[in-house]
């Protein structure tokens, strides 16, 4: 997939926001193995060992967001990686989450990359949590959408600091899910990395036991 690990690199010490989901939690046991899939510095994998969830994961293509991560959660296990592939055997996860992560990923086969790779690490059974970006309604955004149309599908947009991120429709969203059943699904009230505020969609689902 295009390597954007750069510009987040340079935004290692900005603050993200999407915030953790009462039914994902409700449906998690605190010795479930978790994994966060593009973890930042970790801010959500600290929430969740503050609440007990001590057995988790993180992994990002950002080697300064993981460098930030390890000197303030230096308890957490968290790994830079540089592939789309993690490496841990199939089915070794009991929850995954990822947290603002696919609206980072412009193109839809490279959005499919991932998610069949948290397919093969989630066992059956498992968790999915996705909190993300969908398309907003303001004519801001709406002015980025239609300027980034050389970028990508419609909701694409280049942030002017050097990156380029994606929203997304519903049934775009939805198709996330596939291999999963859904749980459920609810708009968020959030700010942006950037200070703006948005609307954000959370998916919990669970993983099938047949997929």
């Amino acid at each position: 997939m295009p390597d954007q690990s750069g510009y987040w690199d340079r935004g290692a010490g900005k603050t993200f926001t999407h915030p953790l989901n009462a039914d994902f939690l409700g449906a998690l046991r605190t010795g479930d193995r978790l994994l966060d899939y593009g973890c930042g510095y970790g801010r959500s994998l600290a929430q969740l060992a503050d609440l007990g969830f001590g057995n988790s994961v993180g992994v990002d293509f950002s080697g300064e967001m993981i460098a930030r991560g390890r000197r303030q959660h230096p308890d957490l296990d968290l790994r830079h990686i540089t592939q789309t592939v993690v490496d841990e055997p199939d089915a070794s996860f009991d929850a995954a989450m990822i947290l603002a992560v696919l609206t980072c990923i412009v193109g839809d086969d490279q959005q499919e990359a991932v998610l069949r790779e948290i397919r093969r690490l989630l066992r059956p059974g498992g968790m999915l949590f996705i909190s993300d970006m969908p398309l907003q309604d303001d004519d801001r955004n709406r002015t980025r959408y239609a300027a980034g149309v050389a970028l990508g599908p419609y909701g694409t947009f280049a942030t002017g600091d050097g990156g380029t991120v994606r929203h997304h429709s519903e049934d775009h969203m939805q198709s996330w899910l596939n291999g999963f059943e859904p749980i459920s699904s609810r708009r968020i009230d959030l700010t942006t990395m950037h200070g703006n505020p948005a609307t954000g969609v959370q998916l919990v689902a669970r993983r099938l036991m047949s997929s």
